[in-house]
């Protein structure tokens, strides 16, 4: 199997990417700025001798020309994706008051229409195949927001409806 993990250097993404070539799956590292980290992770992927390899792209997937980009490079490196983990993203938060369209726009960039888009050139092949993942690392807040928790908690929910619409879509 091969796995994308978007903001995979660090963090959540980072262990996901390792635990996926822990299980033999080759894994498509991505990140946005530091390409240390993320080259670590690939040693660390292929140093596991299970067969898994690993390579590290630069991409910022808030950008449309980016995601195509990333998804040509992943599909050149490795001929095919079945395992999409979108990861990318940090925390926006504010009093909804004070949220500027640019935030949210940024916000839904980064989680929710890098998810829409990926899923648009990963998904047909899934069905394909009759077989993929697509995990969309959320938070809490996107089953439960609270006070001050806009633009993300709505961000993530739309990407655990977009997950919900999917799976329905690929039976």
């Amino acid at each position: 199997k091969v796995a994308l993990v978007t903001g995979a250097g660090r963090g959540i993404g980072r262990g996901c990417a390792i635990e996926l070539g822990k299980r033999g799956a080759s894994v498509v590292i991505n990140y946005v700025s530091s390409k240390g980290p993320a080259e670590e992770v690939c040693k660390i992927i292929e140093g596991f001798n299970n067969g898994a390899k690993a390579v590290a792209i630069q991409a910022d997937v808030s950008k449309v020309s980016e995601i195509y980009r990333l998804f040509e490079e992943a599909k050149k490196a490795f001929g095919k994706i079945d395992i999409f983990v979108n990861n990318a993203g940090q925390s926006t938060r504010g009093p909804s008051e004070t949220i500027t369209d640019e935030m949210w726009q940024a916000d839904f960039d980064l989680k929710l229409f890098a998810q829409v888009r990926f899923c648009r050139l990963i998904f047909p092949q899934m069905k394909e195949r009759r077989w993929g993942r697509i995990i969309a690392v959320l938070n809490i807040g996107a089953k439960a927001p609270g006070a001050d928790s806009a633009p993300t908690s709505i961000s993530r929910a739309a990407q655990l409806a977009f997950t919900k619409v999917l799976s329905q879509e690929g039976a």
